[in-house]
């Protein structure tokens, strides 16, 4: 069902709207459920006023993984396949979305456009539909991890369902750490992901992008790792701007620099505008973002500004 590799056309297909009522499908990509989470990512998809479809393996549990390969690939492709599923959430991300990447039902999907939400390890799904379908795709929260607050519903809301462009994003904490504007189409998420696909056909396209990245629960020297691992690969100077998100539960054991500072010295010399701690990733009311869509950072102001819907009117 998988279809071979290729890079996506420049111009991306936005999924139709989700309005209320669609079915959305809930899928485990990636790790297990604990107890009582099934329900949770249920209620919180319920208070968008949208109806569910759990995939037959979401609540499934294999080790770290939700299922084995096979069956964590057939929900997806399953959601993929009915054509009453307007989009596809994922309900947590963890670890193992990248198996199944050579397993996804990629011409059915281009074939049928859904939203797809996630972020974490779904980073990998994200990046390979925008190539392998050049289907736009949505870094959000996950339903069962995150909490969906008021405002998180509002980003949610904005992102999904409506057909205006998403307009001003303001991140009056960030931190500049380099200056200027830069415009391009959004791509990336989660940092350990983006550098886990670099040399594979799945690759995100940093060239020209907008690169957004995000991580969790990592130690300061790591993060250095990757970072430098990216700019070795060239994709940080290929990139028309650099946006870093939040770098949770990174705080350092024993004696060693913070992760900000790791992030600030790995990034800001680059000479492309760059921020960092906008609200995206393991944080509540984060951005939801339309990987594939084009955006301008003013990196002086600490905005993102989408000019475009994420969705079409369907």
């Amino acid at each position: 069902m998988a279809c071979t590799p290729t890079r996506a056309p420049s111009a991306p297909i936005r999924p139709p709207m989700l309005r209320r009522g669609d079915l959305i499908g809930l899928v485990s990509p990636a790790s297990p459920l604990d107890p009582g989470e099934l329900a949770k990512g249920v209620a919180q998809v319920h208070a968008l006023g949208l109806r569910t479809f759990v995939g037959s393996h979401a609540d499934d549990r294999d080790g770290y993984l939700a299922g084995d390969d096979a069956q964590r690939a057939q929900d997806f492709n399953a959601m993929i396949a009915d054509h009453d599923v307007r989009g596809i959430f994922a309900l947590r991300g963890g670890y193992g979305s990248m198996r199944i990447l050579q397993s996804i039902d990629y011409a059915g999907l281009r074939a049928d456009p859904k939203v797809l939400l996630g972020f974490s390890d779904i980073t990998a799904l994200l990046n390979a539909v925008l190539r392998e379908c050049n289907l736009v795709t949505f870094h959000g929260p996950v339903a069962a991890r995150s909490d969906w607050t008021p405002r998180q519903l509002d980003y949610l809301r904005r992102a999904l369902m409506s057909p205006e462009p998403i307009g001003r994003l303001h991140a009056p904490y960030a931190r500049r750490l380099s200056g200027g504007q830069a415009h391009g189409p959004l791509v990336g998420g989660n940092l350990s992901l983006v550098t886990s696909l670099l040399g594979t056909p799945y690759a995100v396209a940093a060239a020209g992008s907008l690169l957004v990245l995000e991580e969790v629960d990592e130690q300061p020297y790591r993060v250095d790792r990757m970072l430098t691992q990216l700019g070795l690969s060239g994709d940080l100077r290929a990139a028309s701007g650099l946006i870093f998100g939040a770098c949770t539960d990174c705080e350092p054991i024993g004696p060693s620099e913070s992760a900000d500072w790791v992030i600030d010295d790995r990034l800001g010399h680059w000479g492309r505008p760059t921020v960092a701690g906008v609200p995206v990733g393991h944080i509540d009311d984060q951005w939801v973002l339309p990987l594939g869509i084009p955006a301008t950072l003013d990196a002086d102001t600490a905005t993102l500004e989408i000019q475009d819907s994420g969705v079409s009117r369907g």
